[in-house]
């Protein structure tokens, strides 16, 4: 247990989630965790106090919608030992035995209720568990007769969990054509999860704090998975809270005629675009950052979308690059990832988390055109994508994007894509038509620190070699920067 402003915390054991909560949940109170079947929230229970048994703390799950068989297979599939975790179940369905005969002159359903929520009181009552999670509301909220006999056992319940001081969670199938906005009203906190199928590729889930007294949190929507191990939640990355480290240092390319044309390196705290179309030579620029930085004793860190990295290590073998050997002394990080696998929010937090604890001072992205396609909410990616940039930026670090355009000559680029919202230097690789034949040509298209030259030279890539040439007049592409 922690504490905020003479507040005690209570962390909540799911990766992420106390960074959203800016520490963990306030002690004591009743928190309502709302999803529809299958956005983790049982598991995320399970881990809640599976933590607090880790701590010493004494733990209890009341389940009315699954018995502990149940519940032991959803531990078993993450790995969890339930041992030392109190299960009582109850059941919320069928008449409650014992009822005087005050109570029959209720409504059955609201006799059923009553002694449902009585039976939960005194289980917490009798445990002294410092921990409580009940699952689910859903089962209770069937049994009302009305939605005034539901709030009122609702009410009970909070008011005997605050008298022991037990920091529950309450479950619920979120609906709200069944009413459960009456919780959410009554209670210290609100998670809801949620989830999205796209057309193709892996369930996509978020998290969002709807509220939570007397607490700061970070607000708006975080990605999450659960997968073997249980809920990992990937927190909205926010460019304040960064620490600012600019230090107007540079990294150059090493290439001594694109080193001329842009007057020097790139600056670190900046971004650099890297557009072109396919096979002009875009993740061979960003190789030759890479390994110069690399050489400065830099630790860079490239992440790649759209080529293995056993065959992005074979060509850059190839062009003059030991990478192999940087990686083995830990200059150079190197990942891939499949987009449609995996939510822009998982990404963004690997490449922070590169920075932040592995000291990575420039960034390889390649390319946004890959991580993009994969996704159906292109204009939220790109508002996700600025953001990391922002940060990245406060951070110090050199981020290198990659880009590719349509077609062979045609000069927009396949996302559509604002070049001067997203870079402080650009440059342009085009396959020019000349005599019958393609060349490489690149163009400095801005760079806001210092000038850069506009001339329209070539790029030779060959074996072990890479140059940067003067080019005879080759047409200056239309292309308009705003």
């Amino acid at each position: 247990m922690t504490e905020q402003h003479g507040t005690s915390l209570v962390t909540t054991g799911v990766p992420g989630l106390d960074d959203v909560l800016r520490g963990g949940l306030p002690a004591g109170a009743f928190y309502y965790v709302g999803g529809a079947p299958g956005t983790g929230k049982t598991t995320l229970g399970l881990q809640f106090l599976l933590e607090g048994h880790r701590r010493g703390e004494r733990t209890l799950f009341v389940t009315l919608s699954q018995d502990r068989a149940d519940l032991e297979r959803i531990a078993a599939s993450h790995g969890f030992d339930l041992d030392g975790i109190t299960i009582e179940q109850v059941s919320a369905i069928g008449r409650a035995p014992g009822l005087d005969d005050r109570q029959t002159v209720l409504d059955t359903a609201d006799a059923e209720l009553s002694q449902a929520v009585n039976r939960i009181e005194t289980l917490i009552s009798g445990s002294g568990a410092h921990r409580v999670v009940i699952d689910s509301l859903f089962e209770m909220r069937l049994l009302a007769h009305d939605p005034l006999s539901y709030r009122r056992e609702l009410l009970l319940l909070r008011e005997t969990v605050g008298r022991l001081g037990a920091t529950t969670l309450a479950l619920d199938y979120n609906d709200g054509s069944l009413g459960d906005r009456q919780l959410e009203g009554m209670v210290n906190g609100t998670l809801k999860l949620e989830q999205e199928n796209p057309g193709y590729g892996a369930t996509m889930r978020r998290l969002h704090v709807g509220k939570m007294r007397g607490h700061a949190f970070v607000e708006g929507y975080h990605n999450l998975t659960v997968r073997r191990g249980g809920l990992s939640v990937f927190p909205r990355v926010v460019p304040r809270d960064a620490v600012d480290r600019l230090s107007g240092g540079e990294i150059v390319s090493g290439i001594d005629g694109l080193d001329e044309m842009l007057g020097g390196g790139l600056l670190l705290g900046t971004t650099c675009l890297i557009a072109g179309h396919s096979g002009t030579g875009k993740s061979t620029l960003c190789t030759a950052y890479a390994s110069a930085a690399m050489r400065e004793n830099r630790i860079a860190a490239m992440f790649l979308f759209e080529e293995r990295p056993a065959i992005f290590r074979r060509r850059s073998e190839k062009l003059g690059f030991r990478l192999e050997e940087q990686e083995a002394a830990g200059k150079l990080i190197l990942e891939q990832f499949d987009s449609s696998e995996m939510s822009a929010g998982e990404f963004i937090q690997t490449v922070v988390d590169t920075v932040d604890r592995r000291g990575a001072e420039l960034v390889v992205i390649d390319s946004l055109s890959g991580f993009l396609g994969a996704h159906p909410n292109g204009a939220d990616l790109i508002a996700q994508l600025h953001t990391l940039l922002t940060y990245l930026s406060r951070r110090n670090v050199l981020t290198v994007l990659t880009l590719t355009q349509h077609g062979l000559l045609e000069g927009e680029n396949s996302a559509g894509i604002d070049i001067g919202y997203f870079a402080d230097s650009a440059l342009l690789l085009r396959n020019e038509e000349r005599g019958g034949d393609l060349r490489r040509t690149l163009t400095v298209l801005k760079k806001r620190q210092g000038d850069h030259e506009q001339r329209v030279r070539e790029l030779l890539i060959g074996d072990r070699s890479v140059n940067v040439v003067p080019s005879a007049q080759v047409a200056r592409p239309h292309l308009v920067v705003v």
